[in-house]
């Protein structure tokens, strides 16, 4: 019962949509035979191809009843014959192609899509055009009205079928009644001003010294559609060009060809520009995917390594700091207990190389993890950093802004950012003979990667050139760790060095996610 009823719906819905069509196709086209061969052509492609087997019955039998009555309006004859022809022949292949573009839907890029539908509806076409051609030596017309209709009409309904099966649906259920309806108006407002505008550009290039100016006219919404929405907004704003073009007719006794070729070019130009578009967006988010992938290898190998570094310098300070204290106190133990004084110097001679090596490890540790990051905040660990680095004369005076909570860093933007402002301040003590320096951290929301630190270490020296300045090891390794982490580094003279440091802010519970 729920079968017999649902075809009955499709046969009265598709009998109507038809009718309509072929009533369009009738004030364009004579006789009205032929009429059958634009739109109805065109609905009959769309819908076969993008239903189901079971479906079929309801629209195939609303399209014999069609011809069935204007055969007994306009006369039983060779047309009749032809159209069912037709019927048999497309049905047939829509029958062979449809199970795949199916597939095709389901698995390949979307840019292919509207050309895979346009070859079968351009073979249908061709098929229509050879049946005509066989009975009434008309196949030129045929294969016009069938491009034209068959372009214009059967993307369409691959837009509904896009509609109503790659979306998301969710139920109606009574939480939803709390969510508030979010109406798109603006860009409602601007598709409908964009039709009403095409409508106005038709009317106005009706007169015969601006018709060489419509193609363009049609080509602006299909532009503008294709570049924001992709085969989509190109195959929507295609049928508004057609329903602009249909609704200006000019009167003139060769408009309906040059309706038709202007259908079918513009028709074409959706389908072509939407696709190409489209495949461009498909690569740029293919691209963009392989970038963040790279991305985040890097950052992990960075994280990787700074783990390591960390790992080490504890196993150091446990292992090697404990071996070192042992060497130095039984050495004292010796120099203390001993009698001759080759002894006593043996053992001094010790004490003294142990305490050398503990100084060598504590340097090493500190340049693998500095301490100061085990027990202060990050802010506290520079401002420490800063009291170890500048004279002790107050020649070089320094300025600390520090705006980031640790609660949005990890352990690895925690060490770049204190290896950066390490690297950037031994330069400018070192090179810049400056008198004073400033460094300045925040947080920044950038429209393209979000929530970013921006660090800036400015000083009043000399100066450097940027275009013949090389970079120096340390300068150069913070470059491409902060590149790793997706950041970026740029050296400038501005009264000075100038330092800025931009990298991507994540919090430790973001990263566990």
């Amino acid at each position: 019962m729920q079968r017999a009823i649902t075809q009955l719906a499709l046969f009265f819905f598709y009998a109507a949509s038809a009718f309509c069509l072929w009533g369009i196709g009738t004030a364009m086209i004579e006789p009205p035979w032929q009429a059958l061969l634009l739109f109805p052509f065109g609905l009959r492609m769309g819908i076969l191809l993008q239903c189901p087997y079971r479906f079929w019955p309801g629209i195939l039998l609303a399209d014999v009843m069609l011809m069935w009555l204007l055969a007994d309006q306009f006369g039983y004859g060779p047309a009749l014959w032809a159209s069912l022809a037709v019927l048999v022949l497309t049905t047939l292949l829509s029958m062979l192609m449809s199970p795949w573009l199916l597939r095709r839907q389901q698995s390949g890029s979307e840019w292919r899509w509207p050309l895979q539908q346009g070859a079968v509806v351009a073979a249908a076409a061709l098929l229509q055009a050879a049946v005509w051609q066989i009975v009434s030596g008309e196949g030129g017309r045929a294969l016009l009205f069938g491009l034209a209709g068959g372009f214009t009409v059967a993307p369409t309904c691959l837009l509904l079928w896009h509609y109503l099966m790659r979306q998301i649906w969710v139920p109606l259920e009574p939480g939803l009644i709390h969510h508030p309806v979010r109406l798109r108006l603006l860009p409602l407002g601007g598709y409908l001003l964009l039709f009403a505008l095409s409508i106005w550009l038709q009317q106005q290039v009706n007169a015969v010294e601006l018709r060489r100016f419509a193609p363009f006219c049609l080509a602006i919404p299909i532009v503008f559609m294709a570049y924001r929405y992709g085969w989509k907004g190109a195959l929507l704003a295609t049928l508004l060009n057609g329903v602009a073009l249909v609704a200006n007719e000019p009167p003139r006794q060769d408009a309906h060809r040059d309706l038709l070729l202007s259908l079918l070019a513009q028709s074409l130009t959706g389908l072509l520009l939407g696709a190409g578009i489209q495949r461009q967006r498909e690569l740029n988010l293919q691209l963009r995917l392989r970038l963040n992938e790279n991305r985040q290898l890097a950052r992990a190998l960075v994280t990787a390594e700074e783990r390591t570094r960390r790992e080490v310098a504890r196993e150091l300070h446990d292992e090697v700091g404990q071996t070192i204290t042992v060497i130095r106190t039984q050495a004292s133990i010796v120099k203390r207990l001993a009698a001759q004084p080759p002894l006593i110097a043996c053992a001094e001679t010790i004490e003294a190389q142990a305490l050398r090596v503990y100084d060598g490890v504590h340097d090493v540790l500190a340049q693998l993890w500095p301490a100061a990051l085990n027990n202060l905040p990050l802010s506290a660990a520079v401002a420490a950093m800063l009291r170890d680095l500048l004279p002790q004369d107050d020649s070089l005076v320094s300025v600390v802004q520090w705006q980031v909570p640790d609660a949005l860093l990890d352990d690895t933007l925690k060490i770049t950012l204190y290896r950066i402002c390490q690297e950037g301040i031994t330069n400018a003590c070192r090179h810049a003979n400056a008198s004073q320096i400033a460094l300045h951290a925040r947080l920044e929301d950038d429209r393209l990667r979000g929530r970013v630190i921006r660090l800036t270490i400015r000083d009043n020296g000399r100066g450097i050139d940027p275009s013949s300045h090389q970079p120096g090891y340390g300068l150069r390794g913070m470059q491409e760790r902060i590149s790793a982490l997706g950041g970026s580094l740029q050296l400038m003279q501005d009264h000075g060095t100038c330092l800025n440091v931009t990298l991507p802010a994540i919090s430790p519970q973001e990263r566990e996610n």
